[in-house]
């Protein structure tokens, strides 16, 4: 007679596993997404790095910055007006992505009042885990970042090496100083959210930085 000695997983056992994975998924997935956002939030610090240097090329050429996208020398593919959205459509936007706005106030055409903003814009009907604001002076390098909820408080934090989020905060770990005010002078409404006198490092009046 032969013996059958092949055994199966009790139910048991398998309600254990499927315990165990649900709690690595619950650990894992949170700090997925949020690299996820953070590569976002990387492309469009890049993007703006970009601009700042094309109005930095425009104001040694007419002495003032571009207010529009066709007036740099190298702008985003299918950028026209003052707002450029990176996903969707370029001039209307709809994707998840980030509407990227020129300062277009009186006044931010100066060397020391010129600044881009970005700020995280969902896919049309959707919403977004991580809300936050990113903004920067044509003439400096650091980029502040303003978190509107409580998860985009928490990237702003990890994304200018603090340990708490406090306020709004700058790419060197600094706090958005008030003494800038360019950041909500501009007349779109993305910039309005932004809060009034937060940025890092206004740039001199005089321009010695270019």
């Amino acid at each position: 007679m032969i013996k059958n000695n092949n055994k199966g997983f009790t139910l048991i056992e398998l309600l254990v596993v499927v315990l165990i994975l649900g709690i690595l998924a619950a650990m894992a997935l949170p700090q997925y997404f949020k690299a996820v956002e953070r590569s976002r939030m990387s492309e469009a610090v890049s993007l703006m790095g970009n601009i700042a240097q094309a109005q930095q090329r425009k104001y040694l050429q007419i002495n003032k910055y571009a207010t529009k996208y066709t007036g740099l020398d190298v702008s985003p593919k299918g950028s026209t007006g003052s707002t450029y959205h990176t996903k969707g459509d370029p001039a209307d936007g709809g994707g998840n992505g980030f509407a990227i706005t020129l300062a277009t106030g009186t006044g931010n055409d100066a060397y020391d009042k010129g600044n881009v903003v970005a700020t995280r814009e969902p896919q049309t009907g959707g919403t977004l885990q991580y809300k936050y604001v990113l903004s920067r002076y044509y003439a400096n390098s650091g980029t502040s970042c303003r978190g509107t909820d409580e998860n985009g408080q928490a990237l702003c934090a990890d994304f200018c090496g603090i340990d708490e989020y406090s306020k709004e905060c700058c790419s060197d770990g600094t706090e958005a100083t008030a003494d800038g005010t360019a950041a909500a002078e501009g007349t779109a409404a993305t910039m309005a959210t932004f809060a009034a006198g937060a940025a890092c490092t206004k740039p001199d009046a005089a321009g010695t930085g270019l």
